[in-house]
């Protein structure tokens, strides 16, 4: 085969594979597209996603936005110019599509418009327009730019004005040209105004090639003017963009200063750990959890080290540009140390420099004499290693079926007023619950919550709102003195309205019965119920039932129960599109016989997830009924083990008519028990019918 064909041939397999490679990002990136849950740091989605939503609600676009998770004033947590947020809001405005989704469209087509500016960046490292095309298809099956590109956040808006920006600045650079210079200063602008931090990482290699332009005019040794010249453009390119962040943080520090626990977000708080603090960077557990996030968002560290080392030592007419790329991807950590090591979609503003330098890698390859299947061989090797890392990593929880958030979120935003105010303790300032919730928050952040003067401040801020609900997740869940200080001040019950396995709800008093009645569409939550004289139930103790609790709680067990025990707490959740209790063993309900009751109709099952899930499973749940007359002799009337694992028709909904004659003033117990342990054996209760 000529050297001409062959070209053809190669140029064609670039093409062939470029395509690929956008179709398969397309598709994977646009996977599970319609579900609202936000998988990835799903508090910093919340966060975007929470000025978003208060931005569409009070119509206000201006630079003074809301973001209700700190306590009042609501405008205190301003971190970024809402460029991104206004983007969503005004695309789901235009094609009436919910947030998320205008959200999703954003990122997605941030991401594509910035290939081009990228493509040729590209050529200016010396890649021919073909071999460009590799470079890219790198870019689009890096796990991170898949994942993240279909995020609301806004990551990839920020990396399309950088990439602009770098594009603008060298062509500036090189040309001299007002057009070029024009496009870099409003793209610089407003990246620096988007996500200041990600233009921070895209200014270093701006800076090389500007100190590079530099150097070249002293060599030249035409004096000191074109290096006045070179100096005065590079400045040109930047100063607005710096000058535009300068305003910013001195427009918002003072308001961020001047709240009780927004200052964590002042410039200064946040430059903390920065480049001239050496130590963090050099730890042998920051380098660990940075290949943990290289192995995450990228592929094996290994495969990168021994990429890039490979290119150094072996490929010398591309070593220093791949060395390069390579200090600018390291150098981003170096930067922000903590927010790399913790926050995977950091890399998002960084991993295409080291893919350029892979891509210029492969480039040396193609150049080399190695056999062509040898060849391809080791270009497909990056590849397979960045899909399997996204298939078995980011992939299983991007097609998680979720509307997002949790029944306890959905039940404070149905059931509580509108307009109300949560206090939240336990998750810091991680947005998902307020967000879910639709509800400005007070977030008492960590360690706050038994500081005295802070919580006398907060709270009276929070004068003239109607607070609605206290919610208590992690160690904050034990913290009795916050519920009676918030009990005492805001009118709420001392005891959980209702609990959820991540979360205590505390609701006013005067709507604690309307919200429990209603707690029945909720899945996964318990009541706190209260016995006759108004105090918490025992959990360890059978407790009393009320008319008033029977009516709203038990509405599917006739006659009405008076006393009931469940070990796990009250819950109501969804079997075959039936509302059920959840009756792990030992759960017990007794009521009164009818007199000259005849039979006892019980529905009942055990939860497919018991049986269906690869580990553990049940052994199965014993359900008995149990009668006592007056005297307290006690008979067994029904009793059935329900071994679904084993036993096909043990599985789902089971249907119980049992022949019965009452005795008189019998009180029938209703009972689920473990076979031998109690793993898994998640057992429900759909109808109990004495008649």
């Amino acid at each position: 085969m000529s050297d001409r064909t062959s070209l053809r041939w190669e140029n064609f397999l670039l093409v062939v594979l470029f395509c690929a490679a956008l179709l398969a990002h397309f598709y994977f990136a646009t996977s599970n597209w319609s579900s609202g849950f936000m998988p990835g740091h799903e508090f910093r989605q919340a966060q975007t996603a929470l000025v978003a939503y208060y931005i569409d609600e009070q119509n206000n676009f201006s630079l003074r936005y809301e973001l209700p998770l700190l306590g009042k004033p609501w405008v205190s947590v301003l971190l970024e110019v809402p460029i991104y947020q206004w983007s969503v809001v005004g695309l789901s405005r235009a094609i009436g599509v919910p947030h998320f989704m205008a959200a999703r469209t954003v990122s997605l087509a941030c991401f594509y418009f910035a290939l081009p500016a990228l493509y040729f960046l590209l050529g200016r490292l010396g890649l021919g327009r073909p071999r460009r095309l590799l470079a890219l298809a790198l870019i689009l099956t890096c796990p991170v730019y898949i994942f993240y590109s279909r995020a609301f956040l806004m990551e990839s808006m920020a990396v399309m004005c950088c990439a602009w920006f770098l594009l603008g600045f060298v062509r500036t650079m090189d040309e001299r040209r007002w057009s070029w210079l024009a496009l870099t200063i409003i793209a610089g602008t407003l990246a620096a105004l988007i996500k200041s931090l990600t233009f921070a990482v895209w200014l270093v290699p701006a800076a090389g090639y500007g100190a590079w332009m530099l150097g070249r005019d002293w060599r030249r040794g035409q004096g000191w003017r074109p290096a006045l010249r070179t100096v005065l453009w590079g400045a040109a390119g930047v100063a607005v963009a710096l000058g535009a962040l300068r305003w910013w943080i001195l427009l918002t520090d003072p308001i961020k200063a001047a709240h009780h626990s927004a200052w964590i977000f002042t410039s200064k708080n946040l430059s903390q750990g920065g480049l001239l603090e050496i130590a963090g960077k050099v730890s042998r557990q920051t380098w660990g959890i940075w290949l943990e996030r290289w192995q995450e968002a990228i592929m094996p560290p290994w495969l990168i080290g021994l990429s890039v080392l490979t290119g150094v030592a072996l490929l010398r007419a591309v070593r220093w540009r791949v060395l390069g790329l390579s200090a600018v991807f390291m150098l981003a950590q170096f930067m922000f140390p903590f927010a790399y090591a913790y926050q995977d979609y950091y890399y998002y503003a960084c991993t295409v420099f080291l893919l350029a330098a892979l891509g210029l890698g492969l480039h040396g390859v193609l150049d080399s004499r190695l056999p062509r299947w040898c060849v391809w061989l080791i270009i497909a090797l990056p590849f397979v290693a960045q899909l399997h890392t996204y298939w078995h990593g980011y992939r299983p929880a991007q097609i998680v079926k979720s509307s997002g958030g949790f029944p306890f979120t959905a039940a404070i935003r149905d059931l509580t007023p509108k307009k109300s105010v949560i206090i939240v303790a336990g998750s810091d300032w991680a947005a998902m619950i307020p967000f879910y919730a639709q509800r400005k928050a007070l977030m008492i952040r960590s360690a706050l919550e038994n500081d005295d003067a802070y919580l006398t401040q907060v709270f009276d801020d929070l004068a003239g709102e109607n607070v609605s609900a206290l919610v208590l997740t992690g160690d904050a869940r034990d913290n009795g003195a916050l519920v009676e200080r918030v009990a005492e001040r805001f009118g709420m019950e001392a005891v959980p309205t209702f609990t959820h396995p991540v979360a205590d709800v505390y609701c006013k008093t005067s709507e604690r019965d309307f919200v429990q009645e209603c707690l029945r569409h909720y899945g996964e939550v318990s009541i706190k119920l209260k016995d006759a004289e108004g105090k918490p139930t025992d959990p360890k103790q059978p407790f009393a039932i009320s008319a008033a609790v029977a009516r709203v709680n038990f509405g599917n067990v006739s006659p009405a129960p008076f006393r009931a025990y469940f070990e796990f707490g009250l819950s109501h959740l969804e079997a075959d599109g039936d509302k059920v209790m959840f009756a792990h063993p030992n759960s017990d309900l007794w009521l009164q016989s009818p007199a000259q009751a005849t039979q006892v109709v019980w529905d009942y099952g055990i939860f497919p997830n018991a049986y269906e899930q690869a580990d553990a499973k049940t052994d199965g749940v014993e359900f008995l009924i149990t009668g006592e007359i007056p005297s307290g002799e006690r008979r067994q009337i029904y009793r059935r083990l329900l071994d679904p694992t084993n036993v096909p028709a043990d599985r789902g909904r089971q249907h119980a008519v049992v022949p019965y004659r009452s005795r008189p003033g019998e009180t029938l117990q209703f009972s689920t028990r473990p076979n031998k342990a109690t793993t898994c054996d998640w057992a429900y209760w759909v109808k109990i019918e004495v008649k």
